[in-house]
């Protein structure tokens, strides 16, 4: 949620001193649906995710999002399916499994994880099928400035958790000798 205030204030700066106006009303499904799945859904199942298997299996389950757009492109918007495509795509998967099954850690991944990074890939290739014909219409900054804008408005739900923590003290703990947090340095002491 942070992320996105940040980067819609700074989108936001872009936009105004761009000059460019406001979108167009064709460009707004797509810039509504690029930003409530892209900026706003996969951000959250990612982070769910995150929280379930490690960032290095998430990183590899999410590069599935190009396979996904390369297939919502070819049907939704007609693009077609080329054979150096299908190519590319026999690749991308394969890669992806081999580093999936090579980062499993012998089946200790949680199923839960593993289904909401495949989410966010989805959400991801579906907001970037959205943004296409939405830039048919407005101009790059004002698609992804409003995009953010309707990623963050999505978000608001989780505001309360961030308000909440911003209010606390730091949930790490300050370092100490050599750099490393004070807990393991006094626990280091005591042994």
């Amino acid at each position: 949620m942070a992320r996105l205030l940040v980067a819609s204030l700074a989108l936001g700066v872009v936009w105004l001193v761009s000059g460019v106006g406001w979108p167009p009303g064709a460009a707004w499904p797509g810039i509504a649906g690029s930003g409530v799945l892209w900026f706003g859904l996969y951000m959250i199942t990612l982070n769910w995710g995150e929280r379930e298997v490690d960032a290095g299996a998430a990183a590899m389950i999410v590069t599935i999002g190009p396979v996904l757009i390369a297939l919502f492109g070819g049907w939704l918007l007609r693009e077609g399916f080329p054979r150096r495509l299908g190519a590319g795509m026999a690749v991308s998967v394969a890669g992806a499994l081999v580093v999936g099954i090579s980062e499993s850690g012998g089946g200790r991944t949680s199923v839960i994880g593993v289904v909401l990074c495949l989410v966010a890939a989805v959400c991801y290739a579906a907001g970037v099928v959205f943004q296409k014909p939405a830039l048919g219409y407005a101009s790059p900054v004002q698609v992804t400035t409003f995009g953010c804008f309707a990623g963050t408005i999505a978000c608001l739900p989780f505001a309360g958790p961030l308000v909440s923590q911003l209010g606390s003290a730091s949930p790490y703990p300050a370092p100490g000798p050599a750099g490393r947090p004070a807990r393991r340095a006094s626990l280091s002491r005591a042994r």
